[in-house]
C-alpha cells in the first residue's frame, strides 16, 4: 500500500468490520481488530483512516470520546513501531504517523466544525494536548512551516475553548507567522488571515476594544477573494469557521 488512494481502499475495505466492533464493543473493540493484523503497515493505515469512519460515519453508539481513544491507540502503535526500526529514517516516517493521527484528533475535536458532535471540556483538554505533541513532533522532524502553523492553529483554538484567552491569541499570531513563511511573506494567504481572524475573536472575549474591528477587517479580506475562483472555496471555509466560533464564543 504505497498510495493514499491504496491506503484508503484498504480502510474502506475493511471499515464494515471496524464499525461492527465499534457497535458492539466500542473503543476497545475497534483498537482490538486493528491490533489483529499481523502487517505493521496495515494496522498503520487503520489507525491513521480511522476518523473516516467514527467521525464522520454514521454508526450506532457513535463518541468523539471512542474517537480520541482510538486515535490514542494509534499514536501508541506508531510510536512503538518507530522505537522498533532499526533504521533512523524509517523511524521518522513512524513518528511523522504519529503526528498526522494527532494532529486529525486535535483538528476534528476543535469546536469550529458544523456537525452533530456535542463538544465538552474533555475533549478541548484532549485536543490542546495532541496539539502540543503535533507542534513538538513538527519541530523534532523538520517538518515544512505550513505544518507547523496548522498545528499552532489548533493550539489556539483549544485554548480558546479552554478559555485561555491570552495563549490562544499568542498561539493564533504564531500560526499567522508560519502560515507567512509558507507563503512568501503573503499576508493575504488562508493560514495568516484565517489565524489573525481568530486571534481578533479571542481579543473579542479577552475584551480588547480594537478586537471587533480586526475581526471585521479579517473576514471582509476572505469576503473579498469569494470573487476568486481559486481563493473562494478556502474564503467560504474562512468565513464559516470564523463566523460560527465568533457566535458561539462571543
Amino acid at each position: 500500500m504505497n498510495t493514499f488512494q491504496e491506503q484508503r481502499q484498504f480502510f474502506d475495505q475493511h471499515w464494515p468490520a471496524m464499525k461492527q466492533a465499534a457497535e458492539s464493543g466500542g473503543a476497545d473493540a475497534v483498537i482490538n481488530f486493528a491490533d489483529a493484523f499481523d502487517d505493521p503497515s496495515e494496522r498503520r493505515v487503520l489507525y491513521a483512516f480511522a476518523r473516516k469512519g467514527l467521525v464522520h460515519e454514521e454508526w450506532q453508539g457513535r463518541s468523539l470520546d471512542a474517537y480520541v481513544a482510538v486515535a490514542r491507540a494509534g499514536i501508541r502503535e506508531c510510536l512503538t513501531q518507530a522505537r522498533d526500526e532499526a533504521d533512523p529514517e524509517t523511524s521518522k516516517k513512524r513518528i511523522n504517523t504519529a503526528n498526522v493521527i494527532s494532529y486529525n484528533l486535535s483538528a476534528d475535536l476543535a469546536d469550529c466544525w458544523d456537525d452533530p458532535h456535542v463538544r465538552e471540556r474533555a475533549h478541548f483538554e484532549a485536543g490542546l494536548h495532541a496539539a502540543e505533541d503535533c507542534i513538538r513532533w513538527r519541530e523534532e522532524l523538520g517538518n515544512p512551516p505550513h505544518t507547523k502553523s496548522i498545528a499552532w492553529w489548533a493550539k489556539g483554538i483549544h485554548q480558546l475553548s479552554l478559555g485561555q484567552t491570552e495563549t490562544a491569541q499568542e498561539s493564533f499570531t504564531t500560526s499567522m507567522q508560519f502560515a507567512l513563511n509558507a507563503n512568501d511573506g503573503d499576508d493575504r494567504c488562508f493560514g495568516v488571515v484565517l489565524g489573525r481572524g481568530f486571534a481578533a475573536i479571542a481579543g473579542v472575549v479577552a475584551g480588547d476594544p480594537d478586537g471587533e474591528t480586526e475581526y471585521e477587517e479579517t473576514t471582509s479580506i476572505f469576503r473579498a477573494q469569494l470573487a476568486n475562483q481559486e481563493m473562494k472555496d478556502d474564503a467560504q471555509l474562512g468565513i464559516s469557521q470564523l463566523e460560527r466560533v465568533y457566535l458561539r464564543y462571543t
